[in-house]
């Protein structure tokens, strides 16, 4: 379900150094599937 693949993303961000890019890109993916 959607908890699961969110909480996937977050562990993954979570884990990425490049901070300001993650978050851009986590919005940008989050944006996308909630105006699918």
């Amino acid at each position: 379900g959607l908890g699961d693949n969110l909480f996937k993303v977050v562990a993954w961000y979570d884990n990425e150094f490049g901070y300001s890019n993650r978050v851009a890109d986590l919005t940008a993916y989050i944006s996308d599937h909630f105006n699918d």
